[in-house]
């Protein structure tokens, strides 16, 4: 007789020589920060800095307690999102074309993801188009990157004015509807603060507390983003 054999292909995941020196496996925040540097969508900063001494690899650092300015913000949010389209004509009066940022703040601006503040005010004086201004060195708050994030993702599911996972966004405040969104599409995606500290009262449900205004760390938004647009992303082979 004759003998058969299937053979059957198999993939071998390539793999991701990024790793970070002060985002060691045991951080918190790893498999965020390594699933989305992995694929290209952020960065850290070259070793040899104050503090920063370089590792034998010598690896970079990435900062994960440090704040999220909105321009990093809006390039995480837009290169997760996938957005690659002409960025089209300035939106935005201190974020000509030669910014670094301006693709990524132009491709949410253009989708209603983004807005800015009018001009006018001291220090931001109204150009020939009265452009707004974006302020992308601002730093950006937790509640924002909620907003900014759902809606990027798509997420439009009605959520009654009665449901709130958060003691501190209750219905009918600004970042509910988002906030709120996010967990129901996404119920692993971040989580809050248990109540009890000062001035932080529980209330008959013991919610906890989600901290709205909070300024963004880049830590917390490579968890957002990467649990959003990559839920259960797995980790790539170590190099």
């Amino acid at each position: 007789g004759t003998s058969t054999r299937t053979v059957t292909a198999t993939h071998t995941p390539t793999a991701c020589a990024i790793a970070f020196a002060d985002v060691p496996p045991d951080n918190t925040f790893y498999p965020f920060v390594r699933c989305l540097a992995c694929k290209g969508i952020l960065s850290g900063y070259p070793c040899g800095g104050a503090g920063e001494p370089c590792n034998p690899n010598p690896d970079p650092y990435f900062r994960p307690n440090a704040g999220v300015t909105r321009a990093q913000l809006s390039k995480i949010v837009s290169n997760a999102a996938g957005y690659s389209e002409p960025p089209g004509e300035q939106a935005f009066e201190d974020v000509s074309p030669s910014y670094p940022f301006y693709d990524y703040i132009q491709r949410l601006a253009s989708r209603g993801h983004v807005s800015g503040y009018p001009c006018g005010d001291p220090g931001e004086p109204c150009g020939s188009g009265n452009l707004p201004y974006f302020r992308p060195a601002s730093g950006a708050t937790r509640g924002q990157l909620t907003k900014i994030v759902s809606n990027a993702a798509g997420f439009a599911d009605p959520i009654p004015a009665a449901q709130y996972t958060f003691a501190d966004v209750p219905g009918g405040s600004t970042f509910h509807v988002f906030v709120e969104r996010l967990l129901l599409n996404r119920p692993d995606v971040m989580s809050g603060y248990p109540c009890g500290a000062q001035p932080e009262p529980c209330d008959e449900q013991n919610r906890p507390y989600f901290r709205p205004g909070n300024p963004l760390t880049r830590g917390q938004t490579s968890k957002i983003a990467a649990n959003t647009f990559f839920a259960g992303c797995p980790a790539l082979p170590e190099r």
